[in-house]
Protein backbone atom coordinates (compact mmCIF):
# COMPACT_ATOMS: atom_id res chain seq x y z
CA UNK A 1 0.00 0.00 0.00
CA UNK A 2 1.26 3.60 -0.57
CA UNK A 3 -0.05 6.62 0.05
CA UNK A 4 0.73 10.23 -0.83
CA UNK A 5 -0.05 13.54 0.22
CA UNK A 6 1.05 17.08 -1.19
CA UNK A 7 0.72 21.01 0.03
CA UNK A 8 1.67 23.91 -1.55
CA UNK A 9 4.08 25.91 1.15
CA UNK A 10 4.28 29.44 0.22
CA UNK A 11 8.62 29.07 0.80
CA UNK A 12 11.45 28.11 -1.41
CA UNK A 13 12.16 24.31 -1.82
CA UNK A 14 15.41 24.50 -0.60
CA UNK A 15 14.29 26.35 2.57
CA UNK A 16 11.33 23.78 3.22
CA UNK A 17 14.22 20.87 2.85
CA UNK A 18 16.32 22.34 5.28
CA UNK A 19 13.36 22.41 8.05
CA UNK A 20 12.56 18.78 7.02
CA UNK A 21 15.77 17.31 7.47
CA UNK A 22 16.63 18.35 10.76
CA UNK A 23 15.41 15.22 12.80
CA UNK A 24 14.69 17.17 16.25
CA UNK A 25 11.62 18.98 13.95
CA UNK A 26 9.63 16.41 13.50
CA UNK A 27 7.33 16.32 16.71
CA UNK A 28 6.90 20.10 15.74
CA UNK A 29 4.79 19.38 12.22
CA UNK A 30 4.11 15.19 12.71
CA UNK A 31 1.10 14.66 15.51
CA UNK A 32 2.45 11.01 15.87
CA UNK A 33 5.90 11.89 16.69
CA UNK A 34 7.05 12.14 20.63
CA UNK A 35 10.94 12.55 19.53
CA UNK A 36 13.07 12.02 16.89
CA UNK A 37 16.92 12.28 15.94
CA UNK A 38 19.86 10.98 14.08
CA UNK A 39 21.75 8.20 16.16
CA UNK A 40 25.24 9.09 15.30
CA UNK A 41 24.79 12.91 16.63
CA UNK A 42 26.76 14.11 19.84
CA UNK A 43 26.83 17.70 21.07
CA UNK A 44 30.37 17.70 18.54
CA UNK A 45 28.52 16.47 15.95
CA UNK A 46 25.18 17.36 15.56
CA UNK A 47 25.87 18.96 11.90
CA UNK A 48 26.96 15.61 10.82
CA UNK A 49 26.19 15.43 6.95
CA UNK A 50 23.37 13.54 5.76
CA UNK A 51 23.70 10.47 2.93
CA UNK A 52 22.47 7.31 2.46
CA UNK A 53 23.19 4.78 4.82
CA UNK A 54 22.62 7.17 7.71
CA UNK A 55 20.03 6.32 10.71
CA UNK A 56 17.68 7.97 12.60
CA UNK A 57 15.39 7.33 15.65
CA UNK A 58 11.85 7.96 16.43
CA UNK A 59 9.47 7.41 19.01
CA UNK A 60 5.85 7.22 17.59
CA UNK A 61 2.36 7.40 19.37
CA UNK A 62 0.35 4.40 17.91
CA UNK A 63 -3.35 3.45 19.20
CA UNK A 64 -2.84 2.57 23.09
CA UNK A 65 1.21 2.88 23.03
CA UNK A 66 4.45 4.48 21.74
CA UNK A 67 6.67 2.21 19.91
CA UNK A 68 10.08 3.35 18.86
CA UNK A 69 11.33 3.37 15.01
CA UNK A 70 15.30 2.70 13.80
CA UNK A 71 15.38 4.23 10.25
CA UNK A 72 17.86 4.30 7.43
CA UNK A 73 18.45 7.10 4.83
CA UNK A 74 17.72 5.19 1.14
CA UNK A 75 17.95 8.20 -1.06
CA UNK A 76 19.13 11.85 -0.22
CA UNK A 77 19.03 14.66 -2.88
CA UNK A 78 19.90 17.59 -0.72
CA UNK A 79 17.11 20.36 -0.94
CA UNK A 80 14.63 17.99 -2.86
CA UNK A 81 14.15 14.59 -1.17
CA UNK A 82 15.07 12.45 1.36
CA UNK A 83 13.66 9.02 1.88
CA UNK A 84 14.15 6.22 4.84
CA UNK A 85 13.32 2.30 5.54
CA UNK A 86 12.34 1.14 8.92
CA UNK A 87 15.29 -1.43 10.27
CA UNK A 88 14.01 -1.86 13.45
CA UNK A 89 10.18 -1.38 14.48
CA UNK A 90 6.41 -2.66 14.53
CA UNK A 91 5.95 -1.75 11.36
CA UNK A 92 7.88 -1.79 8.14
CA UNK A 93 7.74 1.56 6.25
CA UNK A 94 9.29 3.21 3.37
CA UNK A 95 8.76 6.87 3.71
CA UNK A 96 9.74 9.86 1.53
CA UNK A 97 9.97 13.67 1.75
CA UNK A 98 9.77 15.73 -1.20
CA UNK A 99 10.57 19.44 -2.17
CA UNK A 100 9.65 20.64 -6.03
CA UNK A 101 9.50 24.12 -7.05
CA UNK A 102 5.78 25.54 -7.42
CA UNK A 103 6.21 28.98 -9.17
CA UNK A 104 7.94 30.91 -6.35
CA UNK A 105 6.43 28.16 -3.50
CA UNK A 106 7.06 24.46 -2.89
CA UNK A 107 5.23 21.85 -3.31
CA UNK A 108 5.74 19.41 -0.65
CA UNK A 109 4.63 16.08 -0.37
CA UNK A 110 4.84 13.12 1.71
CA UNK A 111 5.01 9.09 0.65
CA UNK A 112 4.12 6.32 2.77
CA UNK A 113 4.25 2.63 1.90
CA UNK A 114 4.05 -0.54 3.71
CA UNK A 115 3.66 -4.24 2.78
CA UNK A 116 2.46 -4.66 6.56
CA UNK A 117 -1.42 -5.53 6.08
CA UNK A 118 -2.81 -8.59 5.74
CA UNK A 119 -3.66 -10.79 2.76
CA UNK A 120 -6.70 -12.10 1.76
CA UNK A 121 -10.32 -10.73 2.39
CA UNK A 122 -9.35 -9.02 5.86
CA UNK A 123 -6.66 -7.46 3.71
CA UNK A 124 -8.66 -6.14 1.31
CA UNK A 125 -11.64 -4.62 3.64
CA UNK A 126 -8.99 -3.05 6.03
CA UNK A 127 -6.59 -1.92 2.95
CA UNK A 128 -8.73 1.54 2.49
CA UNK A 129 -9.79 1.90 6.01
CA UNK A 130 -6.06 2.11 6.55
CA UNK A 131 -4.93 4.10 3.65
CA UNK A 132 -7.62 6.74 4.38
CA UNK A 133 -6.50 6.96 8.10
CA UNK A 134 -3.35 7.37 6.97
CA UNK A 135 -3.27 10.17 3.80
CA UNK A 136 -5.36 12.17 6.66
CA UNK A 137 -2.83 11.98 9.27
CA UNK A 138 -0.73 12.98 6.70
CA UNK A 139 -2.70 15.78 5.14
CA UNK A 140 -3.09 17.02 8.87
CA UNK A 141 0.66 17.01 9.27
CA UNK A 142 1.67 18.81 6.13
CA UNK A 143 -1.00 21.73 7.31
CA UNK A 144 0.52 21.97 10.20
CA UNK A 145 4.15 22.02 8.47
CA UNK A 146 2.45 24.83 6.06
CA UNK A 147 1.54 26.89 9.13
CA UNK A 148 4.95 26.91 10.56
CA UNK A 149 6.87 27.67 7.95
CA UNK A 150 4.51 30.43 6.68
CA UNK A 151 4.35 31.85 10.34
CA UNK A 152 6.25 34.79 9.04
CA UNK A 153 4.71 35.73 5.90
CA UNK A 154 5.05 34.49 2.66
CA UNK A 155 8.81 33.45 1.76
CA UNK A 156 10.71 35.60 -1.26
CA UNK A 157 13.03 35.06 -3.78
CA UNK A 158 15.83 37.77 -3.96
CA UNK A 159 16.44 40.68 -2.51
Amino acid sequence: MKIEASVIIQRRPEDVFAFLEVRSNDAAWMASVVESEWLDSTAADVAAPIGVGRRGRMVLKLPGRQAEFIDEVTEYEPGERIAHRTVKGPIPLNTACICEPAGGSCLTTVVGATDCLPAGLLGRFAAPVVAKVIRRGFEADLDRLKKILEADGPATNGP
